[in-house]
């Protein structure tokens, strides 16, 4: 097997550490935090870097996400850039199409996070280098300590024996095994065509059959509040990674929650 060279910035954090697993057979460059200029070929560059903390920090979660990536892209050598941005920038849509329109509003606290990943995008698209933009639906497995909903659910339900549902329980979201995203992570920065991927199931779950089996498995209590704040995500396309690389997901949230707790306790 041929040995590449890859550079993965944030390979300490949930994807980036376990792309670094994935990739060991070949060089890797592994910068520290906040080092973005290099005296040698960086090879294929993959940016894990993110934060979802944009509610609580502004300034580090603007470098994380964008403020990097000119001085990155600028002052380097590199084969290829495959930047990890997020499907929630369809908020605002109805279907996850990467020939899509994307709406923000400035106003919104909640579009924060959007408008720093649609910017890095459109910078990075016209920059005149390889470059593969690859929207990641909502990841889990063993980021237990993560500030999102599904580790936060089966942190509660542990630890306090109560869930605390604050939106409509109907609600939606697409979850996808985190081993399944970098196994076609991988195979994207080798080999796809596009330059834009959605990488997500393509099917949706609901909160209260998320919830329900977290209770089923712990046997907390669910509390309900704010069930008139509906919040469905868009259901996002995976047409072209089913077409390019017959893409089918091995495991499905529900049928893994019992495996994530387990794992929790176990940790």
């Amino acid at each position: 097997m041929k040995i590449k060279t890859y550079t993965i910035f944030g390979h300490n954090g949930f994807i980036g550490s376990i792309l670094k697993e994935k990739l060991k057979n070949n060089k890797l460059i592994l910068p520290s935090r906040g080092q973005t200029i290099f005296r040698y070929h960086l090879g294929d560059i993959i940016y894990c870097i993110g934060s979802d903390l944009w509610k609580k920090d502004y300034y580090n979660s603007y470098y994380a996400n964008l403020g990097y990536l000119p001085e990155i892209i600028k002052k380097n050598k590199f084969n290829s850039f495959n930047f990890l941005s997020s499907a929630r920038i369809y908020k605002n849509s109805n279907f996850g199409d990467v020939n899509n329109l994307l709406k923000v509003n400035p106003a919104d606290n909640d579009d924060y996070f959007n408008i720093k990943k649609i910017c890095a995008e459109s910078f990075l698209i016209n920059c005149n280098k390889k470059i593969k933009i690859l929207r990641l639906g909502n990841l889990y497995g063993n980021n237990y300590n993560a500030p999102i909903l599904l580790p936060t659910l089966i942190r509660n339900a542990i630890n306090k024996k109560l869930i605390n549902i604050t939106i409509n329980k109907k609600s939606l979201k697409d979850y996808l095994n985190v081993d399944d995203a970098t196994n076609i992570i991988i195979k994207i920065i080798k080999s796809g065509k596009k330059n834009i991927y959605n990488i997500a199931s393509g099917e949706r779950t609901s909160l209260l059959s998320i919830a329900n089996k977290i209770k089923k498995i712990t046997n907390c209590r669910i509390k309900y509040s704010n069930q008139k704040n509906l919040k469905n995500e868009a259901k996002i396309d995976i047409s072209q990674i089913k077409k390019e690389f017959k893409f089918q997901p091995k495991s499905y949230l529900l049928s893994d929650i019992d495996t994530l707790v387990k794992d929790y306790l176990n940790r």
